[in-house]
C-alpha cells in the first residue's frame, strides 16, 4: 500500500467514524442509545485504522 492511499484511506475512514458517531447520536439515539453508537464508532475505528496500519506497514517493512 503507498503512503499516500494510506493517508487518504485514514483520514477517510475517520470523517465516516466522526459522522457516524455525531449523526448517529442525533437520529440513532432512540435506537441504540448514544452509548453504544459512540462505543460502536470507536472500535469501528481502531480496529480499521489498525488493519490499514497492519497492510501498510507490511508493505513498508518489505520495501526496506
Amino acid at each position: 500500500m503507498k503512503d499516500k492511499v494510506f493517508e487518504w484511506s485514514l483520514t477517510s475512514l475517520s470523517i465516516i467514524a466522526l459522522l457516524w458517531m455525531v449523526l448517529g447520536s442525533i437520529f440513532l439515539h432512540w435506537v441504540l442509545g448514544i452509548f453504544w453508537v459512540i462505543i460502536i464508532g470507536l472500535v469501528v475505528w481502531i480496529v480499521g485504522g489498525g488493519a490499514l496500519l497492519y497492510v501498510w506497514g507490511k508493505d513498508y517493512m518489505s520495501r526496506i
